[in-house]
């Protein structure tokens, strides 16, 4: 039988569901930053040639291919200025649980030089949210932090050990600190 008749088409057919699990162990790097934002401490890895810092480490820096390990681990802030925000209006459909505006930020950390992305913001009216501000972390009761969704791949984020970051209440950095981070 050719394989382009209309009968063999029909065999090739599949009207299931499939999914795939997929398991993985976390890099040593991974494993190390898990373990520390457990303990309510972010830490990053500094780069030994151009001493950028990368949170979540990765392992080596993009910019000049240099492998990184624990021994370029460096302890940053829980504190940052906030580079860039997006203020969302959720739209009702099946299964939406927020009803409110809410915002996603982009921080800088402090003693970082990369932004964590995807952080929520608190603790202002958005109308009052701009570039600059200085924020900190919210952390969840260490009983509630969770780090499940956390992998290699770079999916999962702070959100379930940080629960928001709020205002400070300190002057804005000045745009020379962040100018390089905004979107």
């Amino acid at each position: 039988m050719s394989t382009d008749s209309p009968a063999r088409k029909e065999e090739m057919v599949m009207e299931h569901l499939v999914s795939l699990t997929y398991r993985e162990r976390l890099t040593p790097n991974l494993n190390r930053f898990v373990d520390r934002i457990l303990e309510g401490e972010l830490i990053g890895h500094r780069c030994p040639s151009c001493s950028r810092v990368y949170v979540p480490p990765k392992g080596y820096c993009p910019l000049c291919v240099v492998t990184t390990s624990a021994e370029d681990e460096v302890k940053v802030s829980d504190r940052g200025i906030l580079t860039g925000f997006t203020i969302i209006t959720p739209v009702a459909y099946y299964g939406q649980q927020a009803t409110d505006p809410f915002v996603y930020a982009s921080v800088l950390l402090d003693g970082a030089s990369t932004p964590v992305g995807g952080q929520d913001i608190t603790g202002v009216a958005h109308g009052r949210i701009h570039t600059g501000m200085r924020v900190r972390a919210v952390w969840r009761p260490p009983a509630e932090r969770r780090v499940e969704g956390i992998t290699n791949r770079g999916w999962g984020g702070l959100d379930a050990v940080i629960e928001s970051f709020e205002v400070t209440g300190e002057p804005d950095a000045s745009p020379e600190d962040y100018k390089e981070h905004l979107f």
